[in-house]
């Protein structure tokens, strides 16, 4: 069971996540609901038990980024999955800075939204479209030979290539998600990345991809 803390001010936006993660009843439970900056900090500051914040990035007294910051001082085991309709380069890589570990377009399906959250609260990266997809175009970008990668690592970049998202890259080569996510990571860094925030800086500057 992850325990969240919904921070969003729009009300029929609440309900709608909320009747969605209501069919989810195993899995997920909201136990705060915040539409303000304070009320969110508050919350964070309290004894309730939270896993994951679903963050809205526009609130009425600041913006989300503050509460990103805020959680990730108080609470830094607290994971942080934004919600947004600003899909703006230089927002998203500002939360992901703050410590994001994912970030989905409010545009997105209910199925899009509970395989990020899944995703991000096994420490996996997820954004709106997924952070595997983006290894390729990379990768395609700088001209990256094949031989720089490991087997295995090529068999990630080439399902990458067809658009596999990492969850269905780790059904399909029966390792978990978190393998999947290693994997990643040592790609990066063969790409000359240090993290995922690097290489998506990287593509958004560039234009080799857009939200």
């Amino acid at each position: 069971m992850m325990n969240i803390l919904l921070v969003e001010d729009h009300q029929l936006t609440r309900l709608g996540i909320k009747m969605v993660l209501g069919c989810y009843q195993d899995d997920f439970k909201i136990i705060a609901e915040a539409d303000t900056v304070q009320k969110a900090k508050d919350i964070v500051s309290s004894s309730l038990p939270i896993d994951l914040i679903l963050l809205d990035i526009g609130l009425p007294d600041g913006t989300g980024t503050e509460v990103a910051q805020y959680a990730k001082l108080r609470r830094p085991d607290i994971k942080i999955l934004v919600i947004s309709m600003e899909a703006e380069a230089e927002v998203i890589l500002k939360v992901l800075k703050l410590g994001a570990t994912g970030f989905i377009s409010k545009y997105s399906s209910p199925e899009i939204m509970v395989d990020a959250i899944r995703s991000v609260a096994d420490g996996v990266s997820y954004l709106g479209r997924d952070i595997a997809q983006i290894i390729n175009a990379v990768k395609v970008a700088k001209s990256c030979e094949d031989k720089v990668f490991t087997g295995r690592e090529l068999d990630i970049v080439r399902l990458c290539a067809q658009g596999y998202s990492a969850k269905q890259i780790a059904t399909e080569l029966n390792i978990s998600m978190r393998t999947v996510e290693t994997h990643k990571n040592n790609i990066f860094k063969k790409m000359g990345f240090g993290s995922t925030t690097e290489l998506v800086h990287y593509a958004l500057v560039n234009g080799i991809v857009r939200f």
